[in-house]
């Protein structure tokens, strides 16, 4: 075996072994929500801006108070003379955060504000989400990153990694973008020939850039070194915290040494953006929650679904507006955190594998990529 297949034995070894996994009297289930007006009445729904709930996810494991705080990310904003369907769908998220009633506790921003990390994208992400008066928090995405390597991102939102705790929740925010191998120097590439490779996900010359990275382990160490091995922990990401398909950069590559560092942990949840698709993985003890976009809906990749994961169903590419949205969370009395995926579509999951785009062998031709072929 090579060092890939090696590595993806051992993430399904530690998915079928049960032994290892989350804390089971923190039992999740999953159930499906009617869109709110079959409950309400159309009026209703109108009246109060209900959105259709895709899919909710119930982990038993805050014994804190009852908090609630949503998840935006990936909104991959182009200056509005180039392109105005993503502001459109970003300006409708954050009207619709800062409506929730009751209102969110705080928001987490999980990446890819922009699309090209120019300022000028970065500058007008900042003033649509000054439409948001909660409490923001943000880790940034390879988007946001490497035209400058972070300066603008940094000064405009702080760096990363975080932490707080929260009604009972240890909270930790990581940056797990900033960790390409060092291709453009020696290539003299410019500042945007470099970010041209990083915002089309090719690995070809940047390599598997997404990692925690040795800091942010001492970090993660440090902070979890004086909290109860029990206690709930959630981890904000940009990029999953497992393999999950290599090929696009949807994994860290350390994510062995981030299992093992975890291990001892209970209860860990980990909330991530990047995939731009309903996601969810349980890895060793470590739940994982993949989050929609604002931009665009990515397909599921032709392998390395996780089992756990029910798609949903493909996009329809005549509405810019499908398949796509975010996420409130609300960790309550008592131990059920809800992950409600707020979509603007009334139809969510799909009935057949044909349906979601993850049968590979009918419904995905592959091949190299255009950098590849070259």
């Amino acid at each position: 075996m090579n060092a890939l297949e090696l590595d993806r034995a051992a993430r399904q070894r530690a998915q079928q072994d049960l032994a290892q996994g989350p804390d089971r009297g923190t039992v999740w289930t999953r159930r499906t929500f009617l869109h709110e007006s079959l409950r309400q009445g159309a009026a209703g729904a109108a009246a109060f801006g209900f959105l259709p709930l895709i899919n909710t996810l119930d982990i038993a494991y805050a014994q804190g108070q009852s908090f609630r705080f949503a998840w935006v990310s990936d909104t991959h904003l182009y200056p509005r003379n180039v392109n105005t369907r993503f502001v459109d769908k970003a300006v409708r998220a954050f009207k619709e955060v800062q409506a929730m009633n009751p209102p969110a506790d705080f928001l987490i921003f999980g990446g890819d504000l922009a699309q090209l990390g120019d300022p000028v994208e970065l500058q007008l992400g900042a003033e649509l989400l000054g439409e948001i008066k909660i409490r923001k928090l943000f880790i940034p995405g390879e988007h946001d990153w490497y035209l400058d390597m972070g300066a603008t991102w940094n000064r405009m939102f702080g760096a990363s990694p975080w932490t707080f705790d929260h009604k009972g929740v240890r909270i930790i925010g990581l940056d797990t973008i900033s960790h390409a191998p060092d291709f453009w120097t020696s290539r003299k590439y410019s500042a945007h020939e470099r970010m041209g490779h990083m915002s089309v996900l090719d690995g070809t010359l940047g390599g598997a850039w997404s990692a925690v990275g040795d800091k942010q382990m001492q970090f993660i160490s440090s902070t979890l070194s004086n909290w109860p091995k029990g206690a709930p922990v959630i981890i904000f990401t940009h990029t999953p915290l497992y393999e999950y398909y290599p090929a696009w950069n949807f994994w860290v590559r350390d994510w062995k040494v981030v299992q093992e560092l975890l291990a001892p942990y209970s209860n860990v949840t980990n909330v991530h953006g990047h995939v731009h698709q309903v996601l969810y993985n349980e890895i060793g003890k470590m739940r994982s929650i993949g989050m929609l976009a604002t931009s665009w809906p990515w397909p599921y990749a032709p392998e390395g679904v996780p089992t756990l994961t029910k798609p949903m169903i493909r996009a329809d590419p005549g509405d810019h507006f499908d398949g796509v949205g975010w996420a409130s969370l609300q960790s309550g009395v008592g131990g059920r955190v809800d992950n409600e995926y707020r979509m603007w579509r009334k139809t969510v999951f799909a009935d057949a594998a044909a349906d979601s785009g993850t049968d590979d062998n009918r419904n995905q031709v592959l091949s190299p990529r255009l950098s590849d072929r070259l």
